[in-house]
This record gives C-alpha cells, structure tokens and sequence, in this order.
C-alpha cells in the first residue's frame, strides 16, 4: 500500500488523515481526531495517544507518516501548550518508528515545497483540496 497517514499534533490529540492515490489526485480514505481523556495524568495521556497511533497503524497499514509540526514563527503566551504539544509529537514520532515506517516531517512550509500548491494553508481552510470534499460531514468524524 502507498498511503500516508498525515498526522498533526495538539497538547492532549492528534489530527490524522490517510491519504492515498496521487499528488496530483489523492484519495481520503479516513480522517479522525483522537482525544485523551481529560481525567488522564500527562503520562497516561501520552501512553494513551501512541496507543491510539498504533491502532490506525496496524489498521490502514500506510507506508509513511507525515508529522506536521508548528510553525517556528507561531508565538503565544502559552508556553506549556507548546512543549506538551512537543511532547506528543515526540510519541507521533518514536509510534511510527517502533512501527518501522519512513517518516517526513516539518512545517507547513516544509510540505508546501512537496505539494505543488501555491497556497497550502488556504488550500487547508478551504472546503476542498485537490478534489477532496472536506465538507463531507462523514470525513470529519
């Protein structure tokens, strides 16, 4: 299989979605946000999301993970969201790696270089992308 599953971190989810097909043409094949549970200590919310990872792993079985991680210009007062969002990339990371996969990973500006798009993150606010209907209420599950 030649899909790769997108993932985007936050302090206690990640965002994923496994894509497919071309770059000229990519196929959505499924899309979720996985939550901890907001009662779980930072350990077990960190245990919990890799445990998360390696389902949809061993579940779609893509080939490659793409981590998108915050923009080095993105600033906030909020320190501690930052860092734990560092955490949980940390886990995305050493997930997909105990999983044996290539991973790629960077900024939004790292995978606009790879996507032939002149806007990648108006394309991303946009309902579609590249004939994909993000509006789809069944894609945002």
């Amino acid at each position: 299989m030649n899909d790769v599953l997108g993932v985007r971190a936050e302090p206690s989810a990640i965002h994923w979605a496994l894509v497919g097909g071309t770059a000229h043409k990519p196929i959505l094949h499924a899309s979720g946000t996985e939550t901890a549970p907001q009662a779980f200590r930072d350990e077990e919310a960190l245990a919990w999301i890799r445990q998360r990872l390696i389902y949809i792993v061993e579940t779609y079985l893509p080939c490659r993970v793409a981590i998108r991680y915050a923009e080095r210009t993105a600033k906030g007062a909020n320190k501690d969201s930052a860092k734990a969002r560092c955490r949980v990339e940390g886990v995305v990371l050493e997930a997909a790696g105990s999983k044996s996969l290539d991973v790629v990973s960077g900024t939004m500006k790292t995978f606009a270089s790879h996507s032939g798009s002149a806007s990648p993150k108006e394309d991303l606010a946009s309902d579609h992308l590249r004939e994909i209907d993000w509006s789809d209420p069944m894609l945002k599950q």
